[in-house]
């Protein structure tokens, strides 16, 4: 841990004598100021204020107090003329990934070929994670159509199959098991954190990209018209993205587990931002298969999910929940629950931009790796889960950090397609990435892609001689890979992240 000199300096004062002013904070406002082992004996003698948060409210217990709360460590690179991986890097990545990929040609998709990691077996099909890569996969622009559509039709028999498994907990429909066996595709019977309420939404997103595209080739396309959307209005007779819409209307609002898998709640960000883009898109997707009642019903629940988000904008940063606030799922919420009909939480809001800037802060201070990065000058900032993770020893993840990199791409973008960002969505900006911007509309835009580069490069500073293979975490002391190994959704968040800046640098030039 680093501290500034006038954290020395208030190191020497006792915190008797330190004012409630300075340690007086809520959760929300805390960052993290000790070790992942501080005890109060060793937090206030570097300095930090000590403060134990109740049972189930996150956040840090040894935090900076409000005069000596650092900025964020963010370097940036001012520069975009050669992408952070390059091609070859890239299709090694493509080719890990795809490795993955209707394994066993089941159409499942393992979260890692890995039965030994700190979180155990991971060799399962997760609904979550095999939804949000397949939704990747249809979004690669490397690859050819053809291709694309061949391993998404044996996704989509597989979620078929899944649908129709028998269910083997009182009361958890099948629909929202968190993870199957692979290859017979059985629900996996053990203990578990479930229900999972996210992945029927997420399964009919990627399943309303591909039956778009298909309908786009013909407009009767039997594939989907016999599997996906039946025309029948009785349950999994509907078809596969109809059966998990008409979950999302019943269970929407219902207590479900987080993103990580580790607590429970019926108000997550990530599972509102996710099933309104589900509802939404559903609703559009419904009328054109002439289904008027389905399509005015999904529109109601994503007006009622809207009035639900609200409450996760805290005036400061965008919270995935009340005891939770500061986590990662934000960021990947914002790139997957984005939809352009609706505009909410674009990549250059306010809401947006502060949550880049208090992201970039608390994450900067947690992990000894991106003080040493940036001590060395190394571009960018590695993000993880949450401010207090200890799963594995709480480190930076790949796909949190491929996140905010994408997330940074997709703004540069929008600021392209949609104007300069207001002043204070810019002055969120520039505190959280170090840097001043101009005030024309492309030279923000080129700006938001560097720092997407900046991210990437950091990242590449710790996976890029691998081989092309990214594991699940990076150790948040020595910056090597670790946990997981080839974990799917670290090649997938990879990839989009590589991609949106491929279609900035398209639109930008």
């Amino acid at each position: 841990m680093k501290f500034s000199t006038n954290t020395v300096t208030y190191a020497m004062v006792t915190m008797a004598a330190a004012s409630a002013l300075q340690c007086d904070l809520d959760a929300s406002a805390r960052t993290d100021c000790g070790e992942l082992a501080s005890d109060q004996t060793t937090c206030e003698a570097s300095g930090c204020c000590w403060d134990p948060l109740d049972d189930g409210v996150s956040g840090p217990w040894c935090f900076y107090s409000k005069s000596d709360e650092p900025g964020s460590c963010f370097v940036f690179q001012n520069s975009t003329d050669t992408a952070p991986f390059s091609d070859s890097e890239v299709a090694a990545f493509q080719t890990n990934f795809l490795a993955n990929v209707n394994v066993e040609s089941v159409g499942a998709v393992v979260a890692a070929p890995d039965h030994d990691t700190p979180g155990g077996n991971y060799y399962y099909h997760w609904m979550r994670d095999g939804a949000l890569s397949m939704r990747s996969l249809w979004a690669n622009p490397n690859l050819d159509r053809d291709t694309v559509s061949t391993y998404l039709q044996s996704y989509a028999k597989w979620v078929i199959g899944r649908q129709s498994a028998v269910a083997v907990h009182d009361g958890v429909d099948v629909r929202v098991e968190p993870k199957f066996e692979i290859p017979d595709g059985t629900v996996f019977d053990g203990s578990w954190c479930r229900p999972q309420n996210d992945g029927p939404g997420l399964r009919a997103i990627t399943l309303m990209f591909y039956a778009e595209e298909l309908l786009e080739a013909d407009a009767k396309d039997s594939f989907v018209t016999e599997n996906l959307w039946t025309g029948d209005s009785s349950s999994l007779n509907g078809g596969a993205i109809k059966f998990d819409l008409d979950w999302v209307v019943d269970g929407w609002d219902s207590n479900t587990c987080d993103l990580w898998e580790e607590v429970q709640s019926s108000d997550f960000f990530w599972n509102r931002v996710t099933m309104k883009k589900a509802m939404l898109m559903g609703s559009t997707f419904a009328t054109k298969m002439g289904d008027g009642a389905s399509a005015s019903k999904y529109a109601e629940i994503a007006a009622a999910i809207d009035a639900k988000l609200d409450s996760h904008w805290l005036g400061t940063f965008v919270a995935e929940e009340t005891n939770r606030q500061k986590d990662g799922a934000v960021l990947v919420g914002f790139n997957n629950g984005f939809d352009e009909s609706d505009g909410k939480y674009a990549p250059t809001s306010v809401e947006v931009a502060s949550t880049v800037n208090v992201y970039n802060t608390a994450f900067c201070s947690e992990y000894k790796i991106n003080t040493d990065d940036s001590a060395s000058e190394v571009p960018g900032v590695l993000i993880g889960r949450y401010p207090g993770d200890n799963y594995a020893g709480g480190n930076p993840w790949v796909l949190s950090t491929a996140a905010m990199a994408q997330l940074l791409y997709r703004a540069a973008s929008y600021t392209l397609s949609n104007g300069v960002p207001t002043d204070e969505a810019l002055e969120q900006f520039s505190a959280g990435l170090n840097v001043d911007f101009p005030a024309d509309a492309k030279g923000i835009s080129q700006t938001l892609a560097a720092a997407g580069d900046s991210v990437m490069l950091r990242l590449k500073e710790h996976v890029g001689g691998d081989d092309g293979h990214l594991d699940e975490q990076i150790d948040r002391n020595t910056g090597e890979q670790m946990s997981a190994k080839d974990l799917t959704w670290s090649y997938a968040e990879v990839l989009n992240a590589m991609a949106a800046r491929s279609e900035w640098e398209a639109a930008y030039n």
